[in-house]
């Protein structure tokens, strides 16, 4: 089996987050993972399937991955080593749908959940395209609604094997929307997304920022308590 090429992933996944910060005033947390194991069920009738990558520590697929608070006071990466999931309750797991084919095009739509050591949560929802392309398997989209949620009690700083970040900072400007997520699969066995695969090495990689809502709110808020000290 063929492992995920982290070179590949990063160039492919640049050129989608370099759109992503054109439009924004830059990421505020990033994160990626390689070496998940994919595995994709189709369904002829309809010509959809449902995919789904796991954060796994099976065989040659040890997944690995970060997740960092980028800008600001407090910035840090907490950093999963392959085969965390032998060690440690971190996780990740994403799962897309795949409709309406046209071309070497179709749509999706999904989740996705990162946890780490501590069992806090980064969750988001996932809107765009898949693109398949010489022989190879991209899914580009937007990210929204992403929510970091702390663990009961002992929650609060995102935790890896090495390194952590305080999520106070991101989760005052919730929901983080507006960022682009790559995902690739290595070599799957049927690149036109037209059979069930299993066990497929697949990376990700994406961005958040704030929303607009959010930032204004903060805003607001800053206003309120500068007219408070007046």
């Amino acid at each position: 089996m063929k492992t995920l090429n982290k070179t590949k992933l990063g160039v492919a996944a640049g050129l989608a987050m370099g759109l992503a910060s054109l439009a924004s005033a830059g990421p505020l947390v990033t994160f990626t993972y390689t070496n998940l194991s994919g595995q994709y069920a189709y369904n002829p009738i309809g010509d959809t399937g449902q995919f789904q990558a796991n954060a796994v520590s099976a065989g040659p697929l040890q997944t690995d991955g970060s997740v960092s608070l980028v800008p600001n006071p407090g910035a840090g990466t907490a950093v999963f080593n392959a085969g965390f999931t032998s060690r440690t309750i971190a996780g990740f797991h994403i799962d897309l749908s795949f409709f309406g084919r046209a071309g070497n095009m179709a749509s999706g739509a999904g989740s996705f959940t990162a946890t780490d050591t501590l069992g806090n949560t980064l969750t988001g929802n996932l809107t765009g395209d898949w693109v398949m392309f010489g022989g190879a398997v991209f899914f580009n989209g937007a990210i929204s609604g992403a929510m970091l949620t702390p663990a009961p009690r002992i929650g609060g700083i995102f935790t890896g094997e090495t390194g952590s970040w305080n999520m106070g900072a991101p989760m005052a400007l919730q929901p983080l929307d507006g960022s682009i997520v790559q995902i690739h699969l290595s070599e799957p066995v049927n690149s036109n997304m037209d059979a069930d695969f299993r066990e497929i090495s697949v990376g990700v990689a994406g961005q958040l920022v704030p929303t607009p809502a959010s930032m204004a709110l903060l805003g607001l808020g800053g206003l309120i308590a500068v007219r408070r000290r007046r």
